[in-house]
């Protein structure tokens, strides 16, 4: 049986405020701190600089 959990968003300023924390101490930390998972911050970073390269 599995159990339906809603997804959880984040608003444009809360990702990239948890950018910064991780630019700060690293993305496994603040990814602890924050509550998520490592590959989520990972994913939000890449997206990042891709929306950055293309500006």
């Amino acid at each position: 049986m599995t159990t339906n959990k809603k997804r959880k968003y984040h608003s444009p300023e809360f990702k990239a405020e948890a950018l910064g924390l991780a630019e700060k101490t690293s993305i496994p930390s603040a990814a602890r701190e924050l509550g998520l998972q490592d590959s989520q911050l990972y994913a939000w970073r890449s997206a990042a600089l891709k929306k950055k390269d293309g500006e």
